[in-house]
Parts: C-alpha cells; structure tokens; sequence
C-alpha cells in the first residue's frame, strides 16, 4: 500500500492548485477563525450556558454539545438552505473545534479531529446528522428530490464488504481531469472504490451534490455511468439498447393501432420520422396507455396531467444555442422538478441537437455525448439507478415499464398491475 500512496502521490502532485501550502493554511486559519467569531456571538446571544460551561470545566456535556450542534447547524441551514455545500459543512466542523478546542477527537489516532463533526470522505458526523433529521420533516415542495427505497436484490447487492481502505482511490478520482491520458487510473480507481460507493449510497442515501462532488467524473465521464450500472446488473445493462428499437417499438406501434382514440392517433399521424421522432412518440404513447397521476401538478387540477407536461418531467427542449450552465436557472413555472430529466438543446430533427441530463436543484448538468434519445434514456434510466434516485412522481409506470425492458423485477407499487397488463398485451403480439 505504500508503494501505492507513493505513486498516487507523483500522480496527483501535478493536478493539485498552485496555491503556497503556507498560504493556503493561513487563509484557512482566517475563515476558520471568522466563522468561530460569529458562532461566538451567536452563542452569546441564544445559548449563553454552553460557553459558561466550557469556560468552567473545559469540556462539554453530551447534552450541550447537541444544543450546540443544533444551534450551529440551524444558522448553517438559515444562511444556505436545507443542503449546504459540503465545503461550508467542512467548514463549520473546523471552527467548531476551532472555538471549542478539547472537543478534537482523533479516531484511531488520525485525522485533524472534527471528523467527529463533519467527515468530507464519508459525508458521516453530527452535523451532517442533524441535517438529515431537520429533511426527513421537510414537505415535498422543500425537498431537492426524493430517494428510491431499493427493491429486491439491489438492496443486498448495494451493501459488499469493503475491506481496502477507498482513500487513496477517491483522491484519484477527485483530482484527476477527465483526459485521454487519465483514462485508465481513474477507471480503475472507479473499480476499487465500486464496492465502498455502493455500500456509502445505500447506507447513508447522500445527497444528489455530495454522490458528484465524492465521484466528479460522473459528469465529464458519463461512460462511467454505464460501468458502474453493468457492475450493478450483470448481464443486464445492454438489454435496453437492443429491445428498445427492435422489439419494443414495434410492438407499441402494433398496440396503439389496435387502441381507440387519442393512442391510435398518435400512430395515425406518423409520416416520416427519425429515430429520435420515433422514439419520442413511442413515450407519448406509453404516457397514455401508463397516464399520470395527479400529483405532478395538484389533485384539485385535474385527475391527470397532460402528456405533454407528463413527459416534460423526463424530456424538455430548449432552443439550439442555449448554455448548458443556464438549464440550472430556468424557471419551470408550475411544472417544479424536482428529479433529474433530460433537457434536448434544439430540434429532435437537428443534427446539432444535445442531450443534457439535468437536476436543476442539485446544480448538477451532465452533458451527454451519446448521438440519439434512445441512448440518452438509457443513461438516464441508469444515472437514477446507480445514484439512487426515486423516478419523477408523473411517470412512476413508465419507469417500472423500463424496468421490465432491462429485465429487472417489476417495482411493487400500486401502480404496478396496469405495467403488467401492458407487459402481457404486448408479449401476445407477434
């Protein structure tokens, strides 16, 4: 392992700022030193006890030390909502024990000793503790998004062993920039921390910014989506791609020209269409025959929404020529959303058109350079799978009819019979 940590660090010395590690700690000091200040005052004013009583012994009490947390955690969320940065988690951690200096506490001998407080490589700790408290009382309309409970055998699968300390491994993926050249460590680094993320995400349901900030190169390396989901599902992360325009598409075209009304109309109005076109009109036609709920847009609006907003919550368009930075700050007017979806830049009929996954409350914009809708909803079906994010509210069976695609149990929700009667009808068409 020392040889390890030894050519690890050659690597990463290039790639770290240039920033005087002189300099840089004595900026941490500064900001360390404010922010105890402030909890200082803040203190002084709300809970004049705790300073009393670490002035008088030193020390805190159990009780006090959670006042303490809970006083400090509830001006962290005043001052940056309900998920602060991890760097302003961090941050406090440090100036708590800044303020408060018996309260370090190194684990196993190591560390800086506010890990207790805030740990940046597990996400684990008091505050983050008490952060996780205050959400679960959080109404949906406060929430960033939702988490999916795990089904079946993704619940066991997602919990390995993890026997190899990840640290060494993690550095890697952080610092090293997506390039050519760094393919292969990071690529590797990915393997030998798999087991540990899988294990921290089904344990500790992370955040949607803490999941990218702990693994970077989700973003700028979207194929690692699909490693890491073909590592979930043996076997099983091709069998979208193949069913999907072979098989599936043709047997809905079959169906919805068997159906009366709005479905068969659909079909009706086909002319000639690309690949992305066809595929659009298929998840029209799914939306129909699998209709939305009314908890997309109020139950005392209507008993369903539209197709059209419906599928706005998995694919919206933007003109060509719109940043991607910009999907983040749009606003969606009544339609919030809350789960990620892909946003297409342009026209499915452009040849300069993109697909963008976006979870426009997390920040968080995955560009996607797959050339057709058909591979980009498969790395959306993945990027909810692989970082545990429940599907969007709107279009729960659409999801669970996926789910059939890849040949993964049938999610057991009480919308499930509908999804399997769909799943038979099509099985009978030749």
């Amino acid at each position: 392992m020392d040889n390890i940590a030894k050519h690890l660090a050659n690597i990463l010395a290039p790639l770290v700022g240039n920033t005087p590690h002189h300099i840089q700690n004595s900026i941490d000091f500064v900001n360390k030193k404010d922010l105890a200040e402030h909890l200082k005052s803040l203190l002084e004013k709300k809970a004049a006890d705790i300073l009393n009583e670490y002035q008088q012994t030193g020390t805190l009490s159990t009780s006090s030390r959670k006042k303490l947390v809970k006083l400090s955690v509830s001006d962290l969320v005043e001052k940056y909502g309900f998920y602060p940065p991890a760097a302003e988690k961090l941050h406090l951690a440090k100036s708590l024990i800044t303020l408060f200096t018996a309260l370090k506490m190194m684990v196993s001998g190591e560390g800086d000793g506010f890990e207790h407080f805030y740990d940046p490589l597990s996400h684990k700790g008091f505050i983050e503790i008490k952060l996780r408290n205050i959400r679960q009382n959080l109404e949906e309309g406060q929430r960033r998004y939702l988490k999916r409970k795990l089904p079946y055998s993704a619940a066991s699968a997602a919990q390995p062993s993890v026997d190899e300390d990840p640290s060494e491994w993690l550095a890697v993926i952080k610092r090293m920039k997506a390039s050519p050249e760094n393919m292969a460590p990071i690529k590797t680094a990915m393997e030998k921390t798999f087991s540990y993320c899988r294990n921290w995400i089904s344990t500790q349901s992370p955040t949607l910014t803490d999941t990218v900030q702990q693994y970077p190169r989700f973003i700028d390396i979207p194929s690692l989506l699909d490693t890491e989901f073909g590592k979930m599902f043996e076997g099983k992360a091709e069998l979208f791609i193949r069913r999907w325009e072979s098989s599936i598409i043709p047997k809905l075209r079959k169906f919805a020209v068997l159906e009366k009304g709005v479905v068969s109309t659909l079909i009706e109005q086909n002319g000639d269409q690309n690949d992305d076109e066809e595929c659009y009109r298929m998840l029209q036609v799914l939306t129909h025959v699998l209709p939305p709920t009314a908890s997309g847009r109020g139950a005392a609006v209507s008993g369903r929404c539209s197709v059209k907003s419906a599928l706005s919550y998995l694919l919206d368009f933007v003109p060509h020529g719109t940043s991607i930075p910009s999907l983040c700050d749009r606003d969606e007017g009544s339609l919030t959303t809350h789960q990620p979806q892909l946003v297409c830049i342009g026209a499915l009929t452009s040849q300069a058109r993109q697909f963008v996954i976006v979870a426009r409350n997390d920040k968080v914009t995955i560009p996607l350079h797959d050339d057709s809708l058909t591979f980009a909803l498969d790395k959306l079906f993945r990027f909810y799978w692989v970082c545990n994010v429940a599907y969007p509210t709107q279009l729960v069976s659409v999801f669970i009819f996926l789910e059939h695609i890849y040949d993964l149990p049938v999610s057991k929700t009480v919308r499930r019979s509908r999804v399997l009667e769909l799943i038979d009808k099509l099985q009978a068409l030749a």
